[in-house]
């Protein structure tokens, strides 16, 4: 009966002195490995490409020669076309004709702001020509270089310029700003490109007088009445 108690004991200290280490390993969790390494290796040439992609290929210096003589081309050929080429010499002497862009013309009746005629009065206007060039120079003011045209609605009444081909140039030297006025007066007849005889007169109405001319450039119309 002792024997088999002392064998008894002996089995229940064995089993203690295992029981805190089988404890301690079922309660202690393991160290959880992560799924992904803590610091995952990049691949140098994929962020590359996607932080820095390839910039457009640089022309080379032939093409970006070629382009600019394209450019400086087209601008050669727009200055060699311009209007200067196409403009008059500048006068040198005071009987030299002066340059249309250095003619200055305004036209207005010679009694201002009168538009209504009659008892037989005829209108007058008043034509004054500037030079605005450094180069005293000389203008043709003759009624054929600067002409009176009248006109009734669609009707072609009166021009200056009918039958005075070649006979009559009025050349004026004209200075640095010093106006030539003249006054252009209607005598209410008609005219006519034939140069026909006749004794008819313009009759009452309304009349759009307008000079025309190389120097005359955009100047205003003026509008009149004519009354019995």
């Amino acid at each position: 009966m002792l024997v088999f108690t002392l064998i008894a004991l002996a089995f229940r200290d064995t089993g203690d002195d295992a029981d805190p280490a089988g404890s301690q390993a079922g309660v202690e969790e393991p160290e959880a490995s992560p799924s992904v390494p803590a610091e995952e290796p990049s691949d140098p040439e994929t962020e590359e490409e996607t932080e820095d992609p390839s910039p457009s290929p640089s022309p080379s210096p032939s093409e970006e020669d070629g382009n600019k003589d394209e450019e400086g081309s087209g601008d050669g050929s727009e200055g060699g076309s311009g209007e200067g080429s196409a403009e008059a010499p500048a006068p040198e002497r005071p009987e030299d004709p002066c340059r249309p862009q250095d003619v200055v013309v305004t036209f207005d009746f010679a009694e201002r702001d009168r538009e209504v005629y009659g008892g037989g009065a005829g209108p007058e206007f008043k034509v004054t020509v500037v030079n605005v060039a450094e180069q005293t120079c000389t203008v043709d003011v003759g009624p054929e270089a600067f002409e009176l045209r009248l006109d009734s609605g669609d009707d072609r009444v009166y021009s200056s310029a009918d039958c005075v081909e070649g006979k009559a140039e009025e050349e004026r030297q004209l200075k640095r700003g010093t106006p030539h006025e003249y006054t252009i007066t209607w005598e209410l007849e008609r005219s006519f490109t034939d140069c026909r005889e006749s004794s008819a007169k313009a009759q009452p109405g309304w009349y759009k007088a307008n000079l025309r001319g190389d120097y005359v450039g955009s100047v205003d119309q003026l509008v009149f009445q004519l009354k019995a």
